[in-house]
C-alpha cells in the first residue's frame, strides 16, 4: 500500500465535468500546474495566484490534456474558484470582502471573474495532505501518472504523432526565463532570490557557481589542529551559498542536486558543524555552545554578521578571560582585515575569519553570468516561433555573439563602480545580470509585443539599456528598485561624450557611412542614428547610440579613450594592464611622477601649478596657507619641504588576498627624509590627478581621499620640518608660475633676507 493512496483516490473522485462526453481538463491542467511549481521548489511557500507564472504553465498542461480545444486566458478562473469543492483547495477571502463574496455567490446571474478572484481573495492553497504529497518527488510522480491515465485515450488522439507529450515543466521554452525573473526583486515573484530558498531548487544548478572560498575552508575543518571558521559579510554576499556547499560537500551530496529540505539551523557531520546563521540561536545555549568549541569535539563554521559576533563574544567574556572591549576590538580588526581574512585569538580560541565583504567578487559574479548564457538553456529558443522579434533571444544572441566585447565591458563598468567605492553583492550582481538578459519579459508577456524585427522599439529591452534600469527614454520604476541600478545611476556613465565622436555620428555629412558591425541590430543602431541627429528631440537616441557603442563597438587601440571617457575614468584601462602585467614601465613611470606632483603641491599650499613647470626644480613644500576659497597667496611660510625627485618613488605593489590571487597597487614610498612613509594611489585619485592635469577645475576629490592626502602631509611635515631657531622660509610663486625661495632670519635687530638657490 502506498502512503498516497488516499490521496490518488481524491485525484480520481475530481469531478471535472464533461464537454461532448470527453472530461473537461480544466481542474486537472491547474493541478499539475501547482505540481509543476512545487518541482520548481519543494520548499515553497503553500500559497498560490492568478499570475503569469501559473498561466502559463496551466495554459502549457491544458493543451496537453486537450489539444483539440481553444485556449483562452479567461479558463483558469473556473478551476481556480471551483476546485475547493472537490477537497484539495481552500480559497481565503480578503478581510472586508466577505458580503461582496456573498453577493456573487447569491446572484446566479453573477460568476468569479478573474478580475474578481484577484480582488475577493488573498490567494488559494492546498490542502495539508496534498501539500506533503507535492513536496515530495515520488508523490509528484504519482499524481501526475494518475491525470495522464484519465486522459490518455484523449492525448494519443489529439497530439501530433511527432510531438513528445511531457507532464514535466522543464520542457517549457520560458522555464528559465521564469526562473531568471524569479531571482529579481522587482515584482512579487522573486522567492528564489534567498540561499534558503535556492538550496530546494533544480534551477540552481543551472547557474550555480562554487565560490573559491568553500575549498579553503573545508580544508581548514579537517585540518588536524585547525581552526574554527566565522564566515561573515553583508547579506547576499552568498555566505548561505557557501555553508550550503559544505554540507553538500560533507554529505556526499552532488553540487548539481537539489536538497528536499533546507539545512537546519545546526548541521553535524562527522566531526564538523555548521551553524549556518547564528542569529537564529538559541542565547540560552551560547554557554554550551562555547564549551563544545573549547573541548575540540568538533570543529564549528560560524555564519554570522558582525553585531551578532560581537554580541557571542561580548556577552562571554568571562568564557574567553578578556575584557569586553578587548574582545569587541579584536573582533572588529579581524573583520576589517584588508585581504579579508584574519586570525582571531580569543584566550584559548582560536578562529579563521573570512569577510566576504572584503573579497573581489567580480569574477564570480562573471562566472555566474556565463552560466546564465550556457546555450544548452537556450536551445529550445532556437525554434520558437516569436524568436525574430523576442528581446531576450536577442540579448542572449548578442551577449554570446560578441562574448569578448559585450560581457568584458559590462565587467569594465563594474570594475570602475567596485573601484570606486560601489560593492555589489553576489545576490545584487545576480538580479542585474538576469534583469539584462529577460528585461523583465515572461514569454506571456512576449507574445503581446507588437514589435518587429527590425523595430526600434526593440532597443526598449536590450542589455544596454536594461543595464541601466530604464528603456531608452524613461526609467523603469520597478528596476530602479535593485541597488545595482542604483549604483550604475550614482557613476555618471556617459556624462562626458567624445567630441571627435560626436562629430563624426551626428554632424551632417560626416560618418554617415559609420556601421556598428553587428548585422542583429544594425538597423536599430542607424535608426537611432536617424534620430538623434535631430536638435529637438535626438537626446534619448544619442545616448542609447553611446550605449551601444559602449558595449558593443569593436574600438581600435587608439580609439579606446572612447571606453575611459565613457566610464569617467581616465586610467582605469592602464590600471588593468597593471594588474595583468604586474609592473610599471619607465616611461609610464616618469609620466605619472610628473603628473601626481603637481597635484600634491596644489593641495599642500592651495597653489595650482600648470601643466610644463614641473620640468624645473621641484621641491614639495608644505606651507602655512589659508583655505584657498579664501584668498589666494602668493606668498607662503614653509613648514617643511623635501626635494621631490629624490624623495619619493613610485612602485607597484603586489597584494595577496585571501583566494589566492594578486592584485597591485600602485604606491608613492618615501625616501630619504620621508622614508617608511606610503601613499597609497588608486583609481579615483589617479583620475582625479588625469582630469586636473587636463583642466576640469571643478573636479572634487571624495572627502576619505582628501582625508589620506591630509594624513600624508602632516606626516610629511612631521618628518621634514623646516629649521625654526631663529629663522623661517618663504616661498613666492612668481608670474613664470616657479617658485622663488627665501630665507628670513633676525641678526642683531636687522631683518636678514637671503634668496636661496
Amino acid at each position: 500500500m502506498n502512503m498516497f493512496d488516499k490521496e490518488i483516490d481524491n485525484i480520481k473522485k475530481i469531478r471535472p465535468g464533461a464537454n461532448k462526453g470527453q472530461t473537461n481538463p480544466h481542474k486537472f491542467a491547474l493541478l499539475l500546474a501547482i505540481i509543476a511549481l512545487y518541482e520548481n521548489n519543494p520548499n515553497r511557500e503553500n500559497k498560490f495566484f492568478i499570475d503569469c507564472e501559473l498561466e502559463s504553465l496551466f495554459e502549457k498542461y491544458f493543451k496537453i490534456l486537450d489539444a483539440s480545444r481553444n485556449y483562452i486566458s479567461s479558463m483558469i478562473e473556473m478551476p481556480f474558484f471551483h476546485l475547493q469543492n472537490d477537497g484539495v483547495w481552500r480559497l481565503f477571502i480578503i478581510p472586508g470582502k466577505e458580503d461582496e463574496y456573498r453577493n456573487i455567490v447569491a446572484n446566479h446571474k453573477s460568476r468569479f471573474t478573474k478580475k474578481r478572484i484577484k480582488e475577493i481573495f488573498s490567494h488559494a492553497s492546498i490542502v495539508d495532505d496534498f501539500d506533503v504529497m507535492f513536496r515530495s518527488e515520488e508523490g509528484r510522480e504519482l499524481a501526475r501518472d494518475t491525470i495522464l491515465k484519465i486522459f490518455e485515450g484523449h492525448i494519443s488522439e489529439n497530439k501530433d504523432d511527432s510531438a513528445e507529450v511531457s507532464l514535466m515543466p522543464n520542457d517549457t521554452n520560458h522555464q528559465f526565463v521564469h526562473y531568471l525573473n524569479s531571482l529579481q526583486r522587482t515584482d512579487g515573484k522573486n522567492e528564489n532570490a534567498l540561499a534558503e530558498s535556492q538550496a530546494c531548487n533544480k534551477q540552481f544548478a543551472a547557474i550555480h557557481v562554487p565560490h573559491p572560498l568553500t575549498d579553503l575552508i573545508l580544508s581548514e575543518l579537517n585540518k588536524e589542529g585547525g581552526d574554527h571558521i566565522i564566515l561573515t559579510g553583508h547579506a547576499g554576499d552568498g555566505k548561505s551559498t557557501i555553508a550550503l556547499d559544505l554540507y553538500k560537500r560533507l554529505k556526499g551530496i552532488g553540487a548539481d542536486q537539489p536538497l528536499d529540505s533546507p539545512p537546519k539551523p545546526r548541521e553535524d557531520i562527522g566531526a564538523i558543524a555548521i551553524i549556518k546563521d547564528l542569529s537564529e540561536r538559541d542565547k540560552q545555549e551560547d554557554q554550551a555552545l562555547l564549551e563544545e568549541m573549547a573541548s575540540g569535539s568538533r570543529r564549528f563554521l560560524l555564519v554570522s554578521n558582525t553585531g551578532t559576533l560581537i554580541d557571542l563574544t561580548r556577552d562571554n567574556a568571562a568564557t574567553f578571560a578578556l575584557d569586553p572591549t578587548t574582545i569587541e576590538e579584536q573582533v572588529l580588526r579581524a573583520i576589517s582585515a584588508e585581504s579579508g581574512e584574519a586570525r582571531l585569538v580569543l584566550g584559548d580560541f582560536r578562529f579563521r575569519v573570512f569577510n566576504l565583504a572584503l573579497l573581489d567578487n567580480l569574477s564570480l559574479a562573471k562566472k555566474i553570468f556565463h552560466k546564465m548564457l550556457d546555450p544548452k538553456h537556450w536551445q529550445p529558443c532556437q525554434e520558437c516561433e516569436r524568436r525574430p522579434a523576442c528581446p531576450i533571444a536577442l540579448n542572449v544572441a548578442l551577449l554570446t555573439d560578441n562574448d569578448a566585447r559585450a560581457v568584458e565591458r559590462i565587467f569594465l563598468a563594474y570594475r570602475r563602480m567596485y573601484e570606486y567605492g560601489a560593492r555589489l553583492t553576489i545576490r545584487q550582481f545576480t538580479e542585474h545580470l538576469a534583469s539584462l538578459i529577460t528585461a523583465g519579459l515572461e514569454g506571456e508577456d512576449i507574445a503581446r509585443l507588437s514589435i518587429g524585427e527590425e523595430d526600434a522599439g526593440l532597443a526598449a529591452y536590450l542589455f544596454f539599456n536594461r543595464f541601466f534600469g530604464d528603456n531608452g527614454k524613461e526609467r523603469d520604476a520597478n528596476a530602479q528598485e535593485m541597488q545595482a541600478i542604483r549604483a550604475v545611476s550614482r557613476q555618471g556613465f556617459g556624462d562626458r561624450p567624445v567630441s571627435s565622436w560626436e562629430h563624426r555620428l551626428w554632424l551632417r555629412g560626416a560618418g554617415q557611412e559609420f556601421s556598428l558591425r553587428i548585422p542583429k541590430i544594425e538597423t536599430i543602431f542607424q535608426n537611432l542614428r536617424r534620430i538623434g541627429a535631430r536638435v529637438q528631440d535626438g537626446r534619448a537616441a544619442r545616448e542609447q547610440v553611446r550605449r551601444m557603442l559602449f558595449f558593443l563597438y569593436d574600438f581600435a587601440t587608439e580609439e579606446q579613450g572612447f571606453l575611459s571617457q565613457y566610464l569617467c575614468s581616465p586610467t582605469l584601462l592602464q590600471w588593468l594592464t597593471w594588474q595583468r602585467e604586474g609592473k610599471l614601465v619607465l616611461n609610464e613611470r616618469d609620466q605619472l611622477d610628473e603628473q601626481i606632483y603637481p597635484v600634491l603641491q596644489e593641495h599642500f599650499t592651495g597653489v595650482r601649478l600648470p601643466e610644463g613647470m614641473t620640468k624645473q626644480e621641484r621641491r614639495l613644500y608644505v606651507t602655512l596657507s589659508r583655505h584657498r576659497s579664501h584668498i589666494r597667496q602668493s606668498a607662503q611660510i614653509v613648514l617643511a619641504q623635501v626635494d621631490w625627485s629624490t624623495a619619493v618613488d613610485l612602485v607597484l605593489r603586489p597584494r595577496e588576498t585571501s583566494l589566492g590571487r594578486r592584485r597591485y597597487d600602485l604606491v608613492l614610498q618615501g625616501k630619504g627624509l620621508i622614508a617608511g612613509l606610503e601613499l597609497l594611489l588608486p583609481v579615483p585619485f589617479l583620475d582625479y590627478v588625469m582630469i586636473r592635469r587636463f583642466g576640469e577645475l571643478g573636479e572634487v576629490l571624495d572627502a576619505s581621499y582628501r582625508q589620506r592626502l591630509d594624513h600624508f602631509k602632516a606626516q610629511v611635515q612631521e618628518r621634514a620640518a623646516a629649521d625654526r631657531e631663529e629663522r623661517f622660509m618663504l616661498v613666492r610663486l612668481r608670474p613664470d608660475h616657479t617658485f622663488h625661495r627665501q630665507y628670513f632670519s633676525i641678526e642683531q635687530e636687522h631683518l636678514e633676507v637671503r634668496d636661496v638657490l
